[in-house]
């Protein structure tokens, strides 16, 4: 049924699908626009108030967050990095699981974006694609914001990989814009990813969402695309600047 659904639109690949994470109501509002601005693609949205989204002709699952979301960033955990309060979503890894349930490709997008303009979807190859914009391995993003969450983030990697040196050649990948592409590793990946997130939660640590996805995905033996979504990023910004309260 769903699937028919989408065969209305037309210059999207019907194996990829877009989405985003709107829980509270300036995220809400900001994934109204953001869908707005590109009404062709196929979305699904995880939401705590899917009637928000009725009129948006779009598939928005009702959702209870299980991890830190913008408020708590306000009201609970203190800021990180240079004094910047960074939400770490990792609740998009269920997000992304349900879209490649029925989808090849899955298209996470920050709600807090924008589209200029849509460029056609590239045919994403198996694995993980990123925004080439923010391509640095996680040593080097740890270097720059906040270098408190090192160690922390050795120990994972010892975890995951076996050596803290994994921080040098694994990939920080910006969590605003990637893709996930179906392989056969995509079950390491997200079983990765659920290891490192209670791995961070369960020594206070709720942010660097970017690094748990980068090892995650060298847990499963891929390399980052860069390519794949260049069109694509350059056709969006993100609003960025901490949680949104208004």
């Amino acid at each position: 049924m769903l699937n028919r659904l989408f065969d209305r639109f037309r210059g999207v690949p019907q194996n990829t699908c877009v989405c985003t994470l709107a829980v509270h109501p300036p995220y809400r509002h900001r994934a109204q626009l953001l869908i707005a601005d590109a009404p062709a693609m196929p979305w699904i949205v995880f939401t705590d108030e899917p009637n928000d989204f009725i009129d948006l002709g779009v598939r928005a699952i009702r959702y209870e967050p299980t991890g830190p979301m913008a408020i708590d960033f306000v009201t609970k955990l203190p800021p990180t990095g240079d004094g910047r309060g960074r939400p770490a979503y990792h609740d998009k890894r269920f997000l992304l699981q349900t879209v490649l349930e029925e989808f090849d490709s899955a298209i996470f997008i920050d709600a807090d974006s924008r589209i200029r303009s849509v460029p056609r979807l590239p045919h994403f190859v198996g694995g993980i694609a990123a925004n080439k914009a923010f391509m640095e391995s996680i040593t080097k993003h740890l270097n720059h914001w906040g270098q408190s969450r090192r160690p922390a983030f050795e120990q994972l990697a010892v975890e995951l990989i076996g050596n803290a040196n994994a921080l040098n050649d694994a990939q920080w990948v910006s969590e605003c814009l990637f893709a996930v592409t179906k392989d056969g590793n995509d079950s390491k990946f997200f079983a990765a990813w659920e290891r490192g997130a209670k791995f961070l939660h369960s020594r206070n640590l709720f942010t660097g969402e970017g690094g748990v996805i980068g090892l995650a995905a060298a847990y499963a033996g891929w390399t980052v695309d860069y390519r794949s979504l260049v069109k694509l990023a350059a056709a969006t910004e993100h609003e960025g600047g901490g949680p949104k309260t208004s």
